[in-house]
This record gives structure tokens, sequence and C-alpha cells, in this order.
């Protein structure tokens, strides 16, 4: 049995619009949906969803406590012998579950990600699609330690990152939980948990043969004032990696010392920075001219 952890906060249209795909995949046993203290109506959505499916539970914070503290919430609740760590504005794609087992059991993993497909404004799952296939991606930049879920590889590959929406034996989390260093958009809480895995002997896969839709956020975005909201964005990029890369120092500096800029985590996420910010910019000059072209 799989169960799928999806933490939310303040995304109940999103919700509704991404969990009936996980509903439809027999592999899943249990759907557990963490309501970090949202405001919105996003506990009325599960309840709902729940009463025509019983293998929904919703568990509430009070308040909201961040990404980090609500996978650990369903960790402690999960019954599945896997588990799916994934997210309320993300779908599954038909039969993506199944092609993971397939291939974890096959590569040995103890962590396989799939392909996640990042949509833009207006697009469907099939342009989504095109798109990420029209160009060639590298599985893993380790100068950057930044994971490319659009890569498209022959087969599947050890790699010592991959997406957030991963497929986690039960025995990984015996020895390894989500670290609640990761304030703000907990960045990095999900490298953390892999690379932690890694220190202990797991194994993570990257399988390109499993695909899953993250959805645009047209419908959750960051307020009227996004500039003021995407440079706190990247505050909490920039801080959070700089812990990161100090909690992982030695293990990177043994196995992937190219990821460590003159050996200084903060040096190497100002370089970081400067990528996430040139990304960030791209992104919101295509959103806007997009949103204009889908609203009209």
């Amino acid at each position: 049995m799989i169960s799928v952890i999806i933490p939310t906060f303040n995304r109940c249209g999103m919700l509704a619009k991404v969990l009936p795909s996980y509903l439809d995949s027999p592999e899943i046993g249990e759907v557990l949906v963490v309501n970090d203290g949202s405001s919105d109506g996003t506990a009325e959505v599960a309840r709902r969803i729940a009463e025509s499916d019983p293998r929904v539970t919703l568990f509430q914070h009070e308040r909201n406590q961040g990404m980090t503290f609500a996978r650990n919430t369903g960790i402690g609740h999960a019954q599945g012998n896997l588990i799916l760590f994934s997210e309320d504005d993300l779908a599954l794609a038909p039969g993506s579950l199944t092609t993971l087992m397939v291939h974890m059991h096959e590569s040995e993993a103890d962590i396989i990600a799939g392909r996640r497909i990042w949509m833009r404004v207006g697009e469907a799952e099939h342009e989504a699609l095109g798109r990420a296939n029209s160009r060639p991606w590298p599985v893993v930049n380790t100068r950057l330690m930044e994971h490319y879920s659009h890569a498209q590889v022959p087969d599947d590959v050890e790699v010592p990152l991959v997406n957030a929406t991963m497929l986690v034996r039960r025995e990984v989390l015996t020895r390894v939980r989500f670290a609640g260093c990761y304030p703000g958009n907990a960045w990095r809480e999900e490298s953390d948990f892999q690379l932690t895995a890694q220190e202990q002997g797991f194994k993570v896969v990257f399988c390109p043969h499993a695909v899953f839709y993250h959805h645009d956020r047209r419908m959750a975005g960051r307020g009227r004032n996004r500039l003021k909201a995407d440079l706190v964005y990247l505050h909490w990029i920039f801080r959070n990696n700089v812990t990161f890369l100090r909690r992982h120092r030695p293990y990177l500096r043994q196995h992937i010392p190219e990821s460590l800029l003159l050996d200084s985590p903060v040096l190497t996420s100002v370089l970081y920075i400067l990528y996430r910010g040139a990304l960030l910019a791209q992104t919101e000059l295509r959103r806007a001219w997009r949103s204009r072209k889908y609203e009209a």
C-alpha cells in the first residue's frame, strides 16, 4: 500500500483540482491531507472529498508550522510500506505510480522520483510535456546542487538529488525525518532529507519514465505586491541554502567537492541566489505576459 502525504496551506481551489488524480490510482491506500493552519476553505474541501472516498484523511494544525512539520505529521500517521510525498498543486499522470513502484524494485532504490513537469499559465498537460521534451536537460547540476525534473535520460540513474515528489520506503523513515531548520518557504527541505538518507546508506534514483504535473499557481499567487514577495522568497532561498550546505559540508567535501565554491557555504549561496534570481525574473516576466494573454 502507498500512503500519500499532501501538506497544504491556503490553496483550497488547487487542492480540489489535483486531489482526484490520486484517488484514481488503485495503488494508493490512503491520502493524508495535512492542513497547516489554513484560513480558507481547505478543511471543507478535504472533508467533502473524504465523504466520497474514505481513503482521504484530514489532519489539522491549528497554526501554520511550515512544510517540514506538516510532512512529519503525515509520516507519524502513515500506514503504508511506501510513502509518496506530494504537494497541493501537483497531479499524477495516469500510471505514474505503477511505473515508480516497478522501477523502484528494479533499481533497488530507497527513494525514487520521476519527472515533474512545470506547467505555465494556460497550458494543458500535453502542452507542458511537449515543451519540457523540446530541450535537453541534465539530471543534476552538482555545482549548484540543482536537480532538473524535466530531464530525459534513457534509464534510471542514481543521483544525489531528485525533486520533492518522491516515493520512499518506510525503512528510510525509521532513520530519517525532515529537518525543522528550513523556515520560510522551506527551500532545501527535500534536498536535506535526500542527502541525509544517502549519508545513512540509502539509495536515491531518478526515474525518467514516470511523470507528474506541477500546475501553475495563478490561483495561488503571492498577492498584489509580487516584487516584495519575490524578494522574501529569494531571502529564504539564500538563508536555507547556507544552512543546507553547512549541515552537509563534510559529505559534500568528500563526495561532491565541486558543490562548495572555495569551500564556503556563504560564497556558494551567493552564486546560487544569482542563478535563482535570474530564473525568477524570467518566470515573472513570462507569467505576466501569459496571464494577460490567458485572461484576454
